[in-house]
C-alpha cells in the first residue's frame, strides 16, 4: 500500500488491537486479586504467601521482559507482533489453569508467563503513538490506550467475583475469562495477515551515524535519565495509590480509615473508573489541544495533584468525610493518569521511531522498580508503625520530586540532541 500509516484508516485497527491488548493484560493481572483467599485455601497457603506467589511474580516478570526483550521485539518486528505475543502470553496460562492451577509451583510459572504480557505490550504504546498517528492525534491515541488499562483493571476486579459463583472454583474462572484474551489474539492475527500501510521510519545513517550509534547516544542522553526517573516516581505513585489505598481505607482505626472492605471498594471506584478512564482522555486533550505537546506542563500538573491530594489523606478532616474523601481520591487518581500517559507520549515525541519500543521498555521497565520499592518500603513502615501515615507522606514527597524533575525536562531535551535529523 502506498498510503502512509498516519494517513491510513488502518491505524485505527492497530489502536483497537492495542486497546484490547491492554484490557486483556490487566484482566489477567487483577482478576486474581479478588480470589486470593480462594487461591490460598486451595493451595494450603497463607494469604501473604499466596499474594507474593500471584502478584509479585507477575510484576517481576513484567519488569524483566520490559527492560530486556519487549522493546527489542517491538522495534524489530512491529507493534502487531507485540500484541500477538502479549495476548497469547495472557490467554494461554489462564485457559490452562483448570489443569495446572492445583500446584503452587505451576501457578508461579503461569503467572511469570502472564507477566510477559505487559512486558511485550507496554513498549508498543510509544511506537503506536509515534509511528501510526499524526501530531494532532498522538495525545488522543495515548489517552485511549491508557484508558484501556484502567478498563482492564476494573474488569479484572469486577468480573472475577461475578464469574466465580457460576463455575465453582477460581481455576475454572480463569479459563472462562481467557476467552477475552483469545478474542484479542485472534484480532491481532487478522491484522497480521491484512495488507498494511507503509511506516515512515527515520534513516539514522543520514542523520549522524548508524542505528546502533543513535541508540547509544539516546541511551546515555540527559533526557533518558530524566525520563527514567520520572517513570520511577510515577510508578511509585501508581502502585501505592492502587495497591495500598484500598487496604488503608478498609483497615480498622487507628491503623487505617476504618471503612471496611465493601465501602473501601466503593470509594475506589472513582479512582479506577472515573479518573482511570477520563484522566487519560483529558491528558490527551491537554497534550494535543491545550499545551500543544508541552509534556512538562502535564507532568507538573499530574505530580502536583499527587503531591497535594495524597498528603491530604493523612488528615482526619479529609478522611473522615466520605464526599470529601472521594473527591480527594479522584483528584489523586487524575494525577496518576496525567503522569503515566504523558511518559509514553514523551517517548514517542523524543526518540526516532526505530527505537521508540526499546526506549519505552527501558523507561517503563526501570521505572516499574519504583513501584516495587514503594510497596516494599510501605510494607516495612506499616508493619513497624502500625500506621499508613509515613507511607502517605513519602508518596507526597516522591510526587514533589517528580514535579521538580518535570521542570528539568526541557533543558534535558535540548542537551540531548537525539532526534533523527538533530
Amino acid at each position: 500500500m502506498n498510503v502512509s500509516a498516519q494517513d491510513s484508516g488502518f491505524r485505527w485497527l492497530v489502536l483497537i488491537s492495542a486497546i484490547l491488548g491492554y484490557i486483556i493484560l490487566q484482566l489477567a493481572n487483577l482478576s486474581m486479586a479478588p480470589v486470593l483467599p480462594q487461591v490460598a485455601a486451595s493451595l494450603n497457603l497463607d494469604l501473604g504467601t499466596a499474594s507474593n506467589l500471584v502478584m509479585t511474580t507477575f510484576l517481576f516478570s513484567a519488569c524483566v521482559v520490559l527492560v530486556l526483550v519487549g522493546g527489542l521485539v517491538c522495534d524489530k518486528f512491529g507493534v502487531i507482533v507485540s500484541m500477538l505475543a502479549g495476548t497469547f502470553c495472557a490467554a494461554l496460562p489462564m485457559s490452562l489453569m483448570p489443569w495446572i492451577g492445583h500446584s503452587a509451583t505451576a501457578l508461579a510459572w503461569a503467572r511469570i508467563v502472564e507477566g510477559f504480557s505487559p512486558g511485550f505490550m507496554f513498549p508498543a504504546m510509544g511506537p503506536i503513538i509515534g509511528q501510526w498517528f499524526p501530531n494532532h492525534q498522538k495525545g488522543l491515541a495515548g489517552g485511549l490506550m491508557s484508558s484501556a488499562v484502567a478498563v482492564g483493571s476494573a474488569a479484572g476486579v469486577l468480573l472475577a467475583p461475578a464469574v466465580l459463583p457460576h463455575v465453582g472454583n477460581w481455576q475454572q474462572m480463569c479459563a472462562v475469562l481467557s476467552v477475552i484474551g483469545w478474542a484479542g489474539f485472534v484480532f491481532a492475527v487478522i491484522l497480521a495477515i491484512l495488507p498494511k500501510p507503509q511506516l515512515a521510519l527515520a534513516d539514522a545513517t543520514h542523520n549522524g551515524g548508524t542505528d546502533a550509534a543513535l541508540f547509544k547516544r539516546a541511551l546515555f542522553s540527559p533526557i533518558t535519565l530524566i525520563g527514567i526517573l520520572i517513570a520511577f516516581m510515577g510508578n511509585w505513585e501508581m502502585q501505592c495509590l492502587y495497591g495500598l489505598t484500598p487496604t488503608f481505607l478498609a483497615v480498622d482505626k487507628p491503623t487505617g480509615a476504618g471503612y471496611g472492605a465493601m465501602t473501601a471498594g466503593q470509594l475506589m471506584v472513582g479512582v479506577t473508573l472515573l479518573a482511570g478512564v477520563l484522566g487519560p482522555m483529558l491528558c490527551g486533550i491537554m497534550l494535543d489541544r491545550i499545551f500543544k505537546g508541552n509534556a512538562k506542563l502535564v507532568f507538573s500538573i499530574g505530580f502536583g495533584l499527587l503531591c497535594v491530594f495524597v498528603y491530604l489523606l493523612t488528615m482526619t478532616a479529609i478522611v473522615g468525610r466520605i464526599p470529601v474523601l472521594e473527591t480527594d481520591l479522584i483528584l489523586a487518581g487524575f494525577g496518576v493518569q496525567f503522569v503515566m500517559p504523558t511518559a509514553y507520549y514523551c517517548i514517542a515525541r523524543v526518540y526516532p521511531p526505530q527505537m521508540a519500543g526499546k526506549m519505552s521498555g527501558i523507561w517503563m521497565g526501570l521505572g516499574t522498580f519504583g513501584g516495587v520499592l514503594g510497596l516494599y518500603i510501605a510494607g516495612i513502615t506499616i508493619k513497624s508503625q502500625n500506621s499508613y501515615h509515613t507511607t502517605l507522606v513519602l508518596q507526597s514527597l516522591v510526587a514533589l520530586v517528580g514535579f521538580l524533575l518535570a521542570l528539568a525536562l526541557e533543558p534535558a531535551l535540548k542537551a540531548s540532541r537525539i532526534q533523527a535529523g538533530s
